[in-house]
């Protein structure tokens, strides 16, 4: 991976995009509650403010690791004496309402500080590498400058510090009307007890300069951060050019300044922070070498500092969906990191991350239809596709690079899979699926969406949707129990969605993919046939499953479109015909079931299993011996349907009529005593799809009237 995104910082860098927006010790705090403390110019603490985690933005440290964090600094012991903490039960605490707690803080000693706090000091590691700021005269960093020369750096000026703060926070407390202030300064003056009997605070606070109007941006905004980041880069520069180049550069092959004991570790949408690159420090095989840790792999500090940067482009938050975004995992219910570019252009607007992941989900637009699904899947491919266009216009040779990041436990990320394929296989490939996927045969799976009715007739699908569809398991029901682990990788999975070449996606791949989605899916597609013919419409409780088959359904029709099989073509096939014939005669079981014995109600019960229903599973496998079963199951269904008369006949009618068209149709086939995987497939596709209507006319008032699926 460091290879590929050192190839990607060149590139950035060519067409002066790389800019220095990270730097080794400026990192993200993470989500919490937090204490904003205001400080100024004398050094004593004047504004207090509280953020709540969902609210708090984003605020930036300078640190080394976990230590010498400024301007957050985590409180981990209180401000006062354990005297005081003592003076509080934490039950009592917890059932006090607003004005009780208010009095139970305003009962402490504040001046009773707490020997052993010492955290609220800036440390001389800090002092030392922030000296830049101390000297530069530049406007966006003039209030973190005047924070470092008033903050606490020895006892004597933390004591003066901690006791105007405990004054301010009294103040505070004496008219604050926010609970959850209150129980964060709680923590903050008395900590709360630990089973170790130990009184912890374990509250971040952040330090800012006081009397904003004069400054031009805060301490904690993006700004500062920026101006910061490129200050400590352009100083550790300097010095880089005067320090010695030890090591030979395993990336440009240059003698250049190494990286030193410890590479990046940027903070990554859905992965947090990610090390470049790490080892065990007391490994063996390194160790007997004197290589641990980062010594093992010395690469150039510069361009280490440049992939970060490079990194930093791809995951920023406008870029999401065009060279970043979320992915499923094959081996866990965990989401993986997809980072998608094209190294040559690094800068363009194709949605690249959004085709190699989902290309469109109905959670993309609240209206669950074909026509909204294939115009939304439309528009995007267009523009993708337009964008490549231009692309190969200005760089025939211009390739795609596609990274997986994914997290093995909380300490170690890795590339989970890796790719790179030029952008004109890109195009082949997005025109291919695009076809494949317009193989299916007309068919509406409809669903209670709140008081409308949704249509599940077109899934887009993507590498995303794939995984998380080989993720479940169904039984004879059509419940299902989702599993961590999918039934196919994540190279599977875009060996067929998108192959570096064609040779990749080959019939064995494909069989494969068969064999495994007609396992998986026949009691899933089963049931919602089934339900669809008993209630025309599922219930919303059947939503996940109503999608899944749309998928499964449009699955088939890709894999059997790259096996060379066309709609035009299996749609007159026996496997198909076989598949509408099980559906006519659940049709016609369940006629039946409503003139006959229930007397034409049609909100009495229906049998839990329909004819063609029960019989899908033997005739789907072995069609001979399931169509003999069924000749034998029909016959009085079928009886009465050609002796039944009146209105209420009307529908048996018609099912005998398509009965008799689909028959024909078998019978210019030959039928195998055992299906194969693509020809079970087509039975599946066929028992789902729509009976076509036909027009009738009747003799006795010469109207025209058409007969449905219903």
């Amino acid at each position: 991976m460091i290879n590929e995104l050192y190839g990607l910082s060149l590139a950035l860098e060519k067409h002066h995009l790389l800019q220095s927006t990270t730097h080794p010790n400026v990192t993200q705090v993470g989500k919490s509650d937090v204490i904003i403390v205001e400080v100024n110019a004398k050094g004593e603490p004047k504004g207090l403010r509280f953020i709540q985690k969902a609210k708090m933005p984003e605020l930036w440290k300078h640190s080394k690791g976990n230590h010498n964090s400024f301007p957050a600094i985590r409180i981990q012991k209180p401000l006062l004496a354990i005297s005081e903490s003592k003076k509080i039960d934490e039950a009592s605490w917890k059932k006090a309402k607003l004005t009780e707690k208010i009095n139970l803080l305003l009962s402490l000693d504040f001046n009773a500080m707490n020997a052993n706090s010492n955290e609220i000091m800036i440390s001389e590691w800090s002092l030392n590498e922030l000296k830049p700021v101390i000297e530069s005269d530049l406007p966006e960093l003039a209030a973190l400058k005047d924070l470092l020369n008033a903050f606490p750096s020895n006892q004597a000026s933390q004591h003066e510090f901690l006791s105007h703060l405990l004054q301010l926070m009294h103040d505070k407390i004496v008219d604050c009307n926010d609970e959850m202030m209150l129980n964060s300064l709680k923590l903050v003056l008395v900590g709360q007890k630990e089973s170790n009997g130990r009184y912890k605070s374990g509250i971040m606070t952040y330090y800012d300069a006081y009397g904003m109007l004069k400054y031009e941006n805060y301490v904690f905004s993006k700004d500062t951060q920026k101006v910061l980041v490129q200050l400590l880069n352009s100083f550790e520069n300097r010095e880089d050019v005067q320090e010695k180049a030890a090591i030979k550069s395993p990336l440009s092959g240059k003698q250049t300044v190494g990286v030193g004991a410890k590479y990046p570790n940027p903070n990554l949408p859905l992965l947090g922070l990610t090390y470049l690159y790490s080892k065990k420090a007391d490994t063996p095989c390194l160790s007997r070498y004197q290589l641990t840790g980062a010594k093992a792999y010395q690469a150039g500090k510069s361009e280490i500092n440049k992939i970060n940067d490079a990194i930093s482009f791809l995951t920023q938050p406008d870029n999401e969906n065009k060279t970043w975004r979320a992915v499923s995992d094959s081996n866990s219910d965990k989401q993986n990191l997809l980072l998608a570019y094209i190294p040559d252009e690094p800068q363009n607007d194709a949605f690249l991350a959004k085709i190699l992941s989902n290309p469109f989900s109905y959670e993309d637009n609240k209206e669950f239809s074909r026509v909204h699904a294939e115009s939304a899947y439309k528009a995007i491919c267009e523009k993708v596709l337009k964008d490549m266009e231009g692309i190969l216009n200005r760089n025939k040779e211009a390739k795609v690079c596609l990274i997986l990041l994914g997290t093995l436990d909380p300490g170690r990320k890795q590339v989970i899979y890796e790719s790179a394929f030029s952008v004109e296989q890109l195009t082949e490939n997005m025109r291919l699926w695009d076809s494949a996927l317009k193989n299916y045969p007309p068919y509406e799976i409809k669903i209670w969406n709140k008081k409308e009715i949704a249509n599940y007739e077109f899934n887009c699908l993507g590498p995303d949707m794939l995984c998380r569809l080989f993720k479940t398991n169904y039984n004879r029901s059509g419940k299902n129990n989702t599993l961590p682990q999918s039934d196919v990788t994540l190279q599977e999975i875009y060996n067929l969605y998108m192959p570096s070449s064609l040779e990749i996606r080959n019939e064995e791949l494909i069989d494969h993919f068969l064999q495994l989605s007609v396992n998986k899916a026949k009691y899933l597609l089963s049931d919602i046939g089934q339900q669809l013919t008993l209630d025309h419409i599922l219930s919303s409780s059947m939503k996940t499953q109503a999608e899944n088959a749309a998928a499964f359904m449009s699955l088939y029709s890709v894999l059997l479109y790259l096996k060379g099989i066309r709609k035009e073509n299996y749609m007159l096939d026996a496997p198909f015909n076989i598949g509408q014939l099980l559906k006519l005669a659940d049709m016609l079981h369940k006629e039946y079931t409503i003139q006959v014995r229930n007397n034409g109600s049609k909100t009495a019960s229906l049998p839990p299993q329909l004819m063609g229903n029960e019989l899908l599973p033997i005739v789907s496998e072995k069609p001979l011996e399931g169509l003999v079963r069924l000749k034998d199951r029909i016959r009085i269904y079928q009886a009465w349907a050609y002796t039944a008369m009146g209105e209420n006949s009307r529908k048996a009618k018609w099912i005998l009529a398509r009965f008799e068209e689909i028959c024909l149709k078998i019978a210019e086939n030959e039928i195998p005593e055992n299906f194969t995987t693509a020809q079970q497939a087509q039975v599946l596709l066929g028992y789902l799809a729509v009976i076509p209507n036909e027009k009738k006319k009747e003799a006795n008032n010469g109207k025209m009237e058409e007969i449905t699926n219903e």
